[in-house]
């Protein structure tokens, strides 16, 4: 092996034979992660009690543990591969079993936070999870260009009946949006790909296998990763004491799940409306993009309500006993987006037009706007980062799997198949 120094002091970075980086030492890593959250992984000896007592370790895993060592010795690389910070549900178990009260359910929260900063090339994300001046700076510039923005292109108001888009111009809130996505579109892609970069650097090659079985085993960790995200199962695994259980209706992954279906929701309702809807045309409440629309955005109010009052009053488990700023940040902005989307709606129904109606509407379209170009910086972001995250640890497993039975074995790929 040889060692050689980097421009930066303190960091070693080591190769192998192939040249490929298989370690990076920091020193200061965790001092750069408690920017992130409030932990205290020092105290850990490694007993392993805390992967002893975690529902959620399978066999050949042994997290947090393993992941508390990697930071221990400053190993971010390493840490930042490792499918672990993104499969834990944070249930906060190993915390309080943990005989040296290393707070080890703190500190995966706080890696998963890092590590959304730690990909983005805007450093924006870094600054809005650092910075609380920052954050409040950066959403009132936004929100007072797309103030004047709106009003400079629109602001009529017609008092017999509440014409929203006399009052915000139909086609500068079209192409504004197209804008806005196009944006976030692209940073979500350039950041996908900067995390992909350091995730595939730190894992082993995969042995050779053919074109094939990549697109078999790609396709399988696809629905794989999507069995997971669309029920949330492992949620269920994490256990809370009596005391700590709220009802199933307020449960950690019936909240979670009302929060991203509703979402979901909400989404497809707006494109069924850009789709097959004349703008500013009235429809009954019936009408299918409306009906979606309105019990999609019941169901976020009701997933961010309760999570939101769960934080507020301490109780539901350590995920909603130890909130930070940017868990607040996301729910109170899904909360004030879909709260005052069901007003526009009621007020569309009104038989004239109110002064408060339109108001209402700048302030959805500026929290809508705000909440879309935040998706890459915030804990939003998780939305794109775990299942990326997932699916890179699903697909390698299996090319792995493959390829090692294939140069062991001779095992070709119908053999494989059938004993998977």
């Amino acid at each position: 092996m040889r060692y050689h120094m980097t421009v930066r002091p303190r960091f070693w970075i080591r190769k192998g034979r192939e040249g490929r980086v298989s370690s990076a030492l920091d020193p200061l890593f965790i001092e750069k992660m408690k920017l992130f959250g409030e932990f205290d992984v020092r105290a850990c000896y490694s007993c392993g009690h805390c992967s002893g007592t975690c529902p959620l370790v399978q066999r050949g895993e042994s997290f947090p543990r393993r992941l508390i060592r990697y930071a221990q010795l400053g190993l971010g690389e390493k840490l930042a591969a490792a499918k672990a910070v993104w499969s834990c549900y944070y249930c906060g178990e190993c915390s309080k079993s943990c005989p040296r009260k290393a707070t080890p359910g703190e500190f995966m929260d706080a890696a998963r936070r890092y590590f959304i900063a730690h990909w983005d090339l805007t450093t924006v994300s870094r600054r809005i999870h650092s910075s609380r001046l920052f954050t409040a700076a950066f959403m009132g510039l936004v929100a007072l260009f797309f103030f004047a923005l709106f009003i400079a292109t629109g602001g009529r108001m017609n008092p017999e009946r509440l014409a929203l888009f006399e009052f915000v111009d139909i086609g500068v809130l079209h192409y504004t949006g197209m804008a806005v996505m196009a944006t976030v579109g692209l940073i979500i892609a350039v950041n996908a790909g900067n995390m992909f970069r350091h995730v595939s650097r730190s894992m082993p090659p995969t042995p050779p296998v053919g074109l094939w079985d990549r697109i078999r085993d790609a396709w399988l960790a696809t629905k794989d990763v999507l069995e997971e995200l669309t029920t949330q199962r492992r949620f269920s695994e994490c256990r809370l004491t009596p005391e700590e259980s709220p009802p199933w209706y307020m449960s950690r992954r019936l909240v979670h799940l009302c929060i991203m279906w509703g979402f979901m929701g909400l989404f497809g309702a707006t494109a069924l409306d850009l789709l097959f809807k004349e703008p500013g045309s009235h429809v009954p409440l019936y009408y299918p993009a409306r009906a979606l629309g309105t019990i999609s955005g019941l169901v976020v109010l009701y997933g961010t309500t309760v999570a939101l009052w769960l934080r507020m009053v301490g109780k539901g488990g350590p995920s909603f006993e130890r909130s930070v700023f940017s868990d607040w940040l996301l729910l109170w902005m899904l909360w004030v987006t879909t709260a005052t989307g069901f007003v526009v709606e009621v007020a569309v129904y009104l038989p004239q037009g109110t002064i408060s109606g339109y108001i209402v509407f700048l302030i959805h379209m500026i929290a809508a706007f705000e909440l879309l170009l935040l998706l890459p910086f915030t804990k939003f972001s998780h939305a794109i980062y775990r299942p990326a995250a997932l699916w890179i640890h699903a697909f390698w497993l299996r090319g792995n799997a493959r390829g090692a039975l294939r140069e062991r074995y001779g095992v070709k790929a119908g053999g494989l198949a059938a004993a998977e």
